[in-house]
């Protein structure tokens, strides 16, 4: 059995090719994204909160990961503060075994601290859940990155208690406001 797969993913998130909010805009990675990717990811302070990601955190690394979309395996968006503002961070979905989607974000540390992660957050958990409504979404996350934990309990996300796919991280699912009673 292959991979898990999900047909046209970035399509279906991005049907306008972009997402914005209030202060940020989301848009599927792209080639020319890659050198941005590894500079904001390549920072072990990111990297430790981020299960999926290695480190070092390679040119070779960051081309996997923008063409995730290709393969049907998932869509990563950059996080970008505004149309023509710098590459903050990313956000994406990975298709997981079953019907599961992964949500996943970060973002560099000069932006730590500032709520564009919950931003980004939110909105990606919006995408999907419009994209996806069939799926389960879940998320892994480290106990140890107590803001990323906090912020998907804040979500809505509730811990499973069944570790996840990498080490040291947790799954936990989404549960939409009106399934919790």
């Amino acid at each position: 059995m292959g991979a898990p797969k999900i047909t046209d993913c970035c399509a279906k998130l991005f049907p306008e090719g972009f997402a914005r909010t209030q202060r940020l805009i989301l848009t599927p990675l792209q080639a020319a994204d890659a050198f941005q990717l590894v500079v904001l990811t390549n920072d072990p302070l990111v990297a430790a909160g981020v299960s999926l990601l290695r480190q070092p955190f390679t040119l070779t690394d960051a081309q996997e990961l923008i063409s995730f979309s290709r393969a049907q395996r998932g869509c990563f968006a950059s996080i970008r503060l505004g149309e023509r503002g710098p590459f903050i961070g990313c956000s994406g979905a990975l298709a997981r075994e079953g019907d599961d989607i992964e949500m996943g974000f970060w973002l560099g540390v000069p932006y730590h601290g500032k709520h564009y992660g919950a931003e980004a957050a939110q909105a990606m958990l919006t995408l999907l859940r419009a994209a996806f409504p069939e799926r389960r979404i879940v998320a892994e996350c480290p106990r140890e990155n107590a803001a990323s934990w906090r912020l998907l309990m804040r979500l809505g996300f509730c811990p499973s208690g069944v570790s996840g796919a990498r080490r040291g991280a947790e799954l936990l699912t989404y549960k939409a406001p009106e399934a919790v009673a």
